[in-house]
């Protein structure tokens, strides 16, 4: 499942390399927080002990570490990739889900704080779109609900 997601050639370069190690603010603030040993595991096969680790959860996103990248690549991709095979298999913060939740109800992760909006002048937020979403969400999951149906009478 990872080969399809990330680059193992350079997922290699980048154990030896570490160069955005030092700058990486989760790594400079949280004790525990080392992606080089993430990366040495996924490329030794041993990636599930941390589907279940809440450091695949702490990279920010910042992409600091593809900046520092000379192969532009980081190990942001390796972190992302784990998160996602963590989500599908459950193994998510709460926060995660309540914030899919939201966003089904609303297609926002948040919702605008309209007296602060209000104070500086800001015009009023558009329309969220949260209708269209959840009409294409009970597509999707109709879709997949029918290829389950299909793929278990095969």
């Amino acid at each position: 499942m990872l080969d399809a997601k990330l680059n193992f050639k350079l997922l290699e370069m980048c154990s030896r390399c570490g160069a955005c190690y030092s700058i990486c603010p989760s790594c400079m603030n949280i004790p525990g927080y080392d992606p080089r040993a993430v990366i040495k595991d996924i490329l030794n096969g041993e990636h599930e002990k941390w589907l279940s680790s809440r450091h695949i959860w702490e990279c920010l996103e910042c992409h600091y570490c593809l900046e520092m990248c000379y192969q532009h690549y980081g190990f942001e991709n390796a972190m992302t990739a784990l998160r996602n095979i963590a989500a599908r298999k459950g193994l998510h913060p709460p926060q995660v889900k309540r914030g899919w939740e939201m966003f089904v109800k609303t297609s926002r992760l948040g919702e605008p704080a309209l007296p602060a909006r209000k104070k500086f002048g800001l015009p009023e937020p558009k329309a969220s779109g949260a209708e269209e979403f959840r009409k294409l969400y009970a597509l999707l999951q109709e879709r997949r609900a029918a290829g389950n149906k299909e793929d278990k009478t095969k």
